[in-house]
């Protein structure tokens, strides 16, 4: 069997209202899907976590050096990819694409075999993945964050976590205000997205120390890995980072660093199942826990799962409770979320397909 195509699918889908961050607000769900297709008529779907206008591009370019290739050859099939970045850049969107090709040929293989991608990773250590809901974004009204987040305990979710990292002192009313309304025994994070400098990090990670947060997420862009380590250091809180890092030479620098204690990684950005799972035994090295990034699509979400559900040393899956970004539309049969739990079909490959359907709802 050999590769014969590579495609790119970018759908987009209107938000019923805007969601915002510490640095922007959108109206918008846009992402980039790859297909690898085979001279036997199978096929796989992966995800790119980057600007989706500029997937095709690189798919393109990549393209000539794997078309003709074993699809089962996935170690192959990656360093043919990240040696050809070579003229890109090994960081950022050619890697994000990368990620989404080798994410393709784990679905594709587990589809030919006819057995789910966790069980090619090494199967099964678990039957379901705790979850945190991860979409309760920054709104102006306080009261109105408070609600949602009552609304996610109410469905079983034992953590939750926000965005903030606008004006400092209006953000601690926000944070004091999501601890009251989800009371004591539920999990807070809070996530800063990158937005402050090491001076306001600290401050503002000593501020909330009496909330009792469960982790303190990017408080610094992620470059500043000493800063990172200062912030860990001043304010006593966990360390959450690394949804902006690529490959394991970027995970063994923040590793090295001691600049976290929840690493990020995301299988749709970092270089795909095959680099995140070596991301993964480098972080157990290091005695650091891996809690995947994750808000893409439902295929993004179900190359996490897998992964999840077959490593040792993750914990704490990221959920989109709102379906924002086109998710249980892509599952053959949709994860089963209970009491704050996902459990995970035994459909084969990543048991997602992308029909002619999703394509005319939401193709670009």
């Amino acid at each position: 069997m050999k590769i014969t195509d590579v495609e790119t699918i970018v759908l987009e889908k209107q938000l019923p209202a805007p969601i915002a961050n510490s640095k922007d607000a959108r109206a918008r769900y846009r992402t980039a899907i790859v297909r690898v297709r085979t001279d036997e008529g199978y096929f796989g779907l992966g995800e790119a976590f980057t600007d989706a206008g500029a997937v095709a591009g690189v798919v393109n370019g990549l393209k000539p050096r794997i078309v003709g290739l074993d699809p089962f050859a996935i170690e192959l099939v990656w360093h043919r990819c990240f040696h050809g970045l070579a003229r890109y850049d090994a960081h950022g969107l050619p890697v994000a694409v990368l990620s989404a090709i080798d994410m393709a040929l784990w679905d594709l293989k587990g589809k030919v075999l006819q057995v789910p991608v966790y069980e090619l990773l090494g199967g099964r250590i678990r039957d379901r993945v705790k979850a945190y809901a991860s979409d309760l974004h920054w709104q102006e009204d306080p009261t109105a964050m408070a609600r949602e987040a009552a609304r996610f305990v109410e469905q079983g979710f034992k953590i939750v976590k926000t965005h903030v990292g606008r004006d400092p002192e209006d953000d601690i009313r926000r944070v004091r205000a999501l601890r009251e309304a989800i009371g004591p025994a539920t999990g807070l994070m809070v996530d800063i997205n990158t937005a402050y400098d090491r001076p306001t990090a600290i401050q503002f990670g000593r501020r909330i120390v009496d909330l009792d947060v469960f982790w303190y997420e990017e408080p610094l862009p992620p470059f500043d890995l000493a800063g990172h380590r200062l912030v860990r250091e001043n304010t006593g809180l966990l360390i959450a980072t690394g949804e902006n890092e690529y490959t394991k030479y970027g995970f063994k620098s923040l590793f090295e660093a001691n600049a976290v204690d929840y690493a990020m990684p995301d299988v749709a950005r970092c270089g795909g199942l095959t680099e995140t799972k070596k991301i993964c035994a480098l972080a157990q090295a290091h005695n650091i826990t891996v809690s995947p990034h994750n808000y893409s699509s439902g295929v993004c979400l179900a190359a996490t799962l897998h992964l999840m559900m077959s490593t040792p040393g993750t914990e704490l899956l990221e959920y989109d409770t709102a379906d924002a970004s086109i998710s249980r539309e892509f599952f053959l049969e949709p994860p089963e979320v209970k009491d704050g739990y996902v459990s995970l079909p035994e459909t084969p490959g990543l048991g997602v397909i992308l029909s002619d359907a999703l394509i005319e709802k939401y193709g670009v």
